[in-house]
C-alpha cells in the first residue's frame, strides 16, 4: 500500500479523504510504529493519536518526541492537530525505569492519560486468548484501559 500511495498527489491525506463519506462517527486505526506514508495518513485523518509508552522501555519516551514532532509538522496539512494522548503501559511505580519514562513524558509537557499497570493478569488473558476486559474485567489493568476509553468517548463527544 505504501508503494501505491508513494506514487499519488495529495498522499498524505488519501485516508482523510476515504474516511470523510462513509458517515461513521469514530474509526479506530492501529498503525505500524514507524512514521511510513501509512501511519502519517493515519495521522492526517485523526482527532486523537493514542501513543502507547511502555515503562520499560527507554526508547519509547524519544519514541514519542519524534511522533510529537511530527503531528506539529502537519500544520502544513491541516489546520488544527490531532490531540496526542500518551498511555503508560507496563507501569511500575517507585521503580527506576517507570521514573526515568514518567520524567522524560513530563519534559515533553506531556501527561499521560492513562497509567496501565503491569499485572499478570495481561498474561493470562494473553493464555487464554481473552481480551483483558472479559479475562480480567475488575483488575487494575483492565479499569484503567475503561479510563482511555472514557477519555476518548469524552473527546469523540466535544468534537
Amino acid at each position: 500500500m505504501e508503494l501505491a500511495l508513494a506514487g499519488e498527489v495529495g498522499r498524505e491525506s488519501v485516508l482523510r479523504d476515504a474516511l470523510a463519506g462513509l458517515g461513521y462517527e469514530v474509526v479506530v486505526l492501529d498503525t505500524p510504529s514507524n512514521l511510513g506514508l501509512l501511519t502519517v495518513n493515519a495521522l492526517v485523518a485523526a482527532d486523537v493519536v493514542v501513543a502507547p509508552v511502555a515503562a520499560d522501555d527507554e526508547g519509547a519516551a524519544q519514541g514519542v518526541a519524534e511522533l510529537r514532532a511530527t503531528i506539529a509538522k502537519l500544520t502544513r496539512i491541516r489546520p488544527t492537530l490531532p490531540e496526542l494522548a500518551v498511555i503508560v503501559t507496563r507501569a511500575k511505580p517507585h521503580r527506576v525505569m517507570s521514573e526515568v519514562i514518567e520524567e522524560a513524558i513530563a519534559s515533553l509537557g506531556l501527561e499521560p492519560v492513562v497509567r496501565v499497570p503491569d499485572r499478570a493478569a495481561v498474561e493470562q488473558a494473553d493464555v487464554a486468548r481473552m481480551p483483558i476486559a472479559i479475562a480480567a474485567p475488575d483488575s487494575a489493568v483492565a479499569l484503567a484501559y475503561g479510563k482511555l476509553v472514557e477519555h476518548l468517548t469524552r473527546r469523540a463527544v466535544l468534537r
